[in-house]
């Protein structure tokens, strides 16, 4: 009787709590889902903005830079 009764009381008790161990376990995945994301724009935002800078930076330096080799005589 005692494991019978345990038994339905685990039962209601998990039907009347799932519902909100699903939302828990919804809001954690939306959360990490949000902050990788956010990561993510924050990378490609960044490559965006710095990348063209540092190709220019390269190109700059590319022809300013001293392209005659040592001579020795």
């Amino acid at each position: 009787m005692n494991r019978t009764l345990a038994t339905i009381l685990i039962i209601a008790i998990g039907i009347y709590c799932l519902p909100t161990l699903l939302a828990i376990l919804a809001t954690v995945f939306a959360v990490v889902v949000g902050v990788i994301a956010a990561i993510i724009g924050i990378g490609i935002s960044l490559a965006v903005t710095v990348l063209p800078l540092l190709i220019l930076g390269y190109l700059v330096w590319w022809l300013v830079r001293d392209k005659r080799q040592p001579q020795s005589f």
